[in-house]
């Protein structure tokens, strides 16, 4: 049964028969809670949810069709049997409205947003059937996504890897829990752990998340306990988390060096408590926040335990020499510090919907307008720095957002620079140091004579100057230029764009999965910058094609098998194999992956919910 059919049913339901008939054909409606005021326009009388599973019940005349629309039934209905539908409490708790209420469409705008930003929602429709000219009654209509997931991902580059496995159920019971476990090895990185994250923690709004396991090194911990702003309407929110890992930090280093990579061991603790307020009106706010944030990072094994590696071979490193390790001196710069932290910013946001960008067939949510956020930090306390000093830090954040869509096309681009000082006893001003700028920008061009194609470009590029912490980028990669190994061709700073048109194929089962195509080409360059073991890249570019896969019909997130390669004089080099998701992605938004492991987290991150 489509959206448009399910919604004429229900009102025809709710008109002709009244909301009793319409009772006793679902049993699924949220208690009624008293009017409490006046209202200029009608009341909400009564809330229905429609919470179905994954897919729609089969028709008794497709169960009676051929062999094939028979398995295919079978198929759906094993796999309605497997899930556990997000239960009826779980959805009421995010509306935004409930019985009794005045009548205010906003909300219930606002409230289907929400519903579908929820990882484990494919799509949802929230709608009000007049009554009569005091009252209405509304419908809330949910479809789920796939929720227990094996993920993986491979790769193919000189060798067959498998890079991660996991294992996670992320709505477990319907209740808006998630429990994973995964084994991420990917070079350097070993990451052995557990999961676990409840959405609307014991009845609540608040978001609880806590997690551990064992890296190469050392072992890692994190928790966190957030009440993000509600949508466009909330006015308050605040964030607390803690974390500490023992790790590897991996420097790539440029061909002909005699050894791939130097490891360089590094923990890190971190802790922040912040809170913020929004004041006006939705499309045209004001934010102010405030929080206290700590800072610990220690090499307590340079320069003795750092190590080289050749030929990719981590399990089998090599103790650096003298001048290796000395390479990284400027950048091995421990710290103690406690940091107050205040927030300004101005936000005027709405969100359009779209079909078909980042997922096959899904509806998406997209921001358009602009918002403008400043972040200062202060040390307070006595902060310590090594080696040697006790100076206290000025640190600054700048982020600016913009965002328009037309009827065909949707445009997403983000500018995001930040940089520290040190201020002396005396007073006296040091230079800038620790500055990172971002920038990325999305187009999305839905031609209306190819419906099928989708024709995305992305500009992306990320630099780092004067960097006190481990800080390098390399411009290959699999969110880079795709084609090159992402141990290639390290740099400082670097400039990309991605241009791909993405094609809907008709499936052989579409009532199962959604299928698609894709072409792309990656073009990029990349400065070596004074950042260890960095080279000039020249420009370089690589061209691919694969295979877009959404399970199940209208899933939001989409697997990618991508098979790429660069292209060099005399033609392609080097064919690349991967299974993993889209690079330009509005759903993953711009932050560069590589650049967030030496940026300091924002502590206002939490709070935001976009």
């Amino acid at each position: 049964m489509t959206g448009a059919t399910a919604r004429c049913t229900i009102a025809l339901a709710l008109a002709g028969a009244g909301a009793a008939g319409y009772r006793e054909a679902s049993s699924q409606e949220i208690e009624a809670s008293p009017a409490e005021a006046l209202c200029d326009g009608p009341v909400i009388g009564r809330v229905f949810v429609e919470n179905h599973t994954i897919y729609s019940p089969v028709s008794d005349s497709a169960a009676s069709a051929g062999v094939t629309r028979r398995f295919i039934g079978w198929l759906r209905s094993i796999a309605n049997r497997a899930h556990r539908r997000t239960s009826r409490g779980f959805i009421a708790g995010e509306l935004l409205f409930e019985e009794g209420d005045c009548f205010d469409p906003s909300l219930l705008e606002e409230s289907e947003r929400i519903l579908r930003a929820l990882p484990f929602i494919a799509d949802s429709d929230v709608y009000a059937v007049p009554v009569d000219e005091t009252q209405v009654h509304v419908v809330v209509d949910t479809h789920d996504e796939w929720t227990l997931k094996l993920g993986g991902r491979l790769e193919f580059y000189d060798r067959l890897r498998i890079t991660q496995v996991s294992f996670t159920e992320e709505n477990l019971m319907g209740t808006g829990t998630l429990l994973g476990a995964y084994l991420i090895e990917e070079d350097e990185r070993r990451d052995l752990g557990l999961r676990l994250r409840a959405l609307r923690l014991a009845g609540t709004r608040l978001d609880g998340e806590v997690g551990g396991g064992r890296t190469r090194t050392g072992d890692f911990l994190y928790e966190s306990l957030s009440y993000p702003f509600v949508g466009e309407v909330g006015k308050w929110a605040f964030a607390e988390s803690y974390s500490r890992r023992e790790d590897l930090f991996r420097y790539a280093s440029a061909a002909g060096s005699g050894f791939t990579h130097v490891n360089l061991p590094i923990r890190t603790r971190r802790a922040v408590a912040s809170m913020a307020r929004r004041f006006g009106t939705p499309g045209n706010l004001t934010i102010v926040g405030a929080g206290l944030s700590w800072d610990d990072v220690a090499f307590d094994g340079f320069p003795e335990e750092v190590t080289v590696v050749s030929g990719s071979d981590f399990a089998n490193p090599d103790t650096a020499d003298a001048a290796i390790a000395g390479a990284l001196r400027n950048q091995v710069n421990g710290r103690r510090a406690w940091r107050f932290n205040v927030l300004a910013g101005r936000r005027r946001i709405a969100f359009v919907t779209r079909e078909g960008l980042d997922a096959l067939r899904g509806e998406q949510d997209v921001r358009v307008g602009t918002q403008a956020l400043a972040t200062v930090a202060t040390t307070v306390g006595t902060p310590k720095w090594s080696p040697g000093g006790d100076f206290h830090e000025l640190r600054g954040t700048v982020s600016l957002f913009a965002g328009a869509a037309g009827d065909h096309w949707i445009v997403n681009s983000e500018l995001t620079f930040e940089a520290a000082r040190l201020l002396s006893q005396s007073g006296r001003d040091n230079a800038l140091r620790d500055i990172l700028g971002e920038l990325g920008a999305y187009l999305y061009w839905q031609p209306p004579s190819a419906t099928r194609h989708t024709l995305v470009l992305g500009l992306s590029g990320v630099g780092g100057w004067r960097s006190s912490l481990p800080f390098q980028l390399t411009l290959g990669g699999r969110y880079a230029v795709r084609g090159y190994g992402r141990e290639e061709f390290p740099v400082a700073r670097r400039l990309i764009a991605h241009l791909e048109d993405r094609i809907k194929l008709v499936g052989p089962f579409p009532e199962l999965f959604d299928l698609g195509f894709t072409v792309f080409v990656d073009a990029g360059a990349g400065w070596a910058g004074g950042v260890p073991f960095g080279m000039d890249s020249g420009f370089r570019a690589a061209a691919g094609a694969g295979l877009r896969f959404g399970f199940p019909a209208g899933a939001k997130q989409v697997v990618r098998v991508d098979v790429a390669a660069p292209l060099v004089e005399g033609g392609l080099r080097d064919l690349q194999f991967r299974i993993g998701y889209d690079v330009v992605s509005l759903l993953t938004g711009f932050p560069n992956r590589q650049a967030r492991r030496s940026r300091n987290p924002n502590p206002f991150a939490a709070v935001f919910d976009d």
